[in-house]
């Protein structure tokens, strides 16, 4: 299985990941990011009417890291993302491929707002690091 895109080198994932880890140290990261995200993707919203996030941001925190190392994995599957794609697919939660766009720049606005250190190359390197991991997603739905 070829997940196609380009190969993401280990300094790019490690930019990335040392932006995660500082972004993981501001108080209210994962909220921060729901809320961006709502605000791109209205129609999400409903979707986390009844959600225990207390629950649901840890669920988020181990999926940014499943994206933030997927590049480095081996092409075989299972892959570390499968449980997770399948969770998001037509077969469970209907996760629809449109809805991962809003959710990288939701992802952005949060990590502009939360990483002291951001910059433009930081935010590169976070786009082609999760780039796999989404398209990988969306591929599984």
């Amino acid at each position: 299985m070829s997940r196609g895109g380009k190969e993401v080198d280990r300094a790019t994932m490690a930019a990335a990941k040392a932006s995660y880890d500082r972004c993981c140290a501001a108080e209210h990261f994962c909220e921060d990011f729901y809320r961006n995200f709502f605000v791109r993707c209205p129609q999400a919203k409903s979707r986390f009417a009844h959600t225990d996030f207390e629950r649901q941001n840890n669920l988020l925190r181990h999926a940014f890291g499943l994206l933030l190392i997927f590049p480095n994995q081996p092409e075989r599957e299972p892959t570390i993302l499968a449980r997770v794609a399948e969770r998001h697919s037509r077969r469970e939660l209907g996760v629809d491929p449109s809805m991962y766009q809003p959710f990288i720049e939701a992802l952005i606005d949060t990590v502009r707002d939360s990483d002291p250190q951001f910059t433009p190359a930081v935010e590169s390197a976070w786009r082609r690091t999760v780039d796999k991991g989404v398209a990988y997603m969306q591929a599984k739905y």
